[in-house]
């Protein structure tokens, strides 16, 4: 279920709620380094999405596991974990109200507070964070399996081909660029340092991001997503930086140098 669909989010959810939040969490970028695409409604588009997929993830896991652990509901309150800390390490809730207005809504968005507001008090156990993986090593890309791409969905694909940059998409030699150059470049840099592959949360499973450089190797002009199927890595989805940023960010803040920007 998506957030919007669970409760009535008030219009300044959009500006003054989020801006709230920003204040209080931990420093991060919450918006669009190249204008890809934007919602103008909110300021900080990343943490919107992040928030969204952090509740429909919460969820999904709560309807999963049968119990409240995710998010906790009771007569008048409801509240889940964010996932985020405040710059001293307070975890961070998001807090509804029931909704005393008749319409479609059970709850209505209150605002987020820290673990020791008491906004939080009545909450006797307070919801644990979302969870995206069994093992650790789910998050790690095998580097000792092979990568197959499907080259003419990524390069014949309308949505693939426009978040290729304008210099290489009409290039005859851009099928040579992926398959010669870009894939094989892209796989050293995971070789050198495994934190290269970005790991996302894709239609319920862990995805790999992978650096795509089709000119120049200094500068990452796009990102390859792939997926363990069996014993190898398959990969047919092209992503801008921002789109994948904003897809990494799910799980965790992105570390990887091609991937933060400045």
């Amino acid at each position: 279920m998506k957030l919007k669909e669970f409760a009535y989010l008030p219009p300044d959810f959009f500006t003054t709620k989020m801006e709230n939040l920003v204040n209080i969490a931990r420093p991060e970028r919450w918006h669009y380094l190249y204008d890809t695409y934007k919602e103008s409604y909110c300021k900080y588009p990343i943490l919107l999405n992040y928030i969204s997929y952090t509740f429909k993830r919460l969820y999904s896991l709560n309807l999963k596991y049968h119990h409240d652990n995710y998010i906790y509901q009771s007569d008048d309150v409801c509240c889940f974990n964010t996932g985020l800390f405040t710059l001293n390490f307070e975890k961070i809730y998001a807090l509804f109200n029931k909704n005393t207005v008749p319409n479609s809504f059970k709850w209505v968005f209150d605002g987020f507070y820290k673990k020791s507001a008491i906004e939080l008090r009545k909450i006797g156990k307070l919801p644990i964070r979302a969870t995206y993986f069994d093992n650790i090593t789910d998050l790690i890309y095998d580097t000792s399996l092979e990568l197959r791409i499907n080259i003419d969905h990524i390069l014949d694909d309308e949505k693939n081909k426009m978040r290729i940059p304008d210099i290489y998409r009409d290039s005859p030699n851009l099928p040579m660029l992926f398959n010669n150059t870009a894939i094989g470049y892209a796989e050293v840099r995971v070789m050198e340092n495994y934190k290269a592959a970005v790991p996302q949360f894709f239609n319920g499973k862990i995805q790999f991001l992978l650096p795509i450089s089709l000119g120049d190797p200094k500068i990452v002009d796009l990102s390859l997503a792939v997926e363990k199927v069996g014993d190898v890595y398959t990969g047919r989805t092209c992503l801008t930086l921002d789109m994948a940023y904003n897809n990494a960010r799910q799980i965790a803040k992105p570390e990887s140098d091609w991937l933060v920007g400045n």
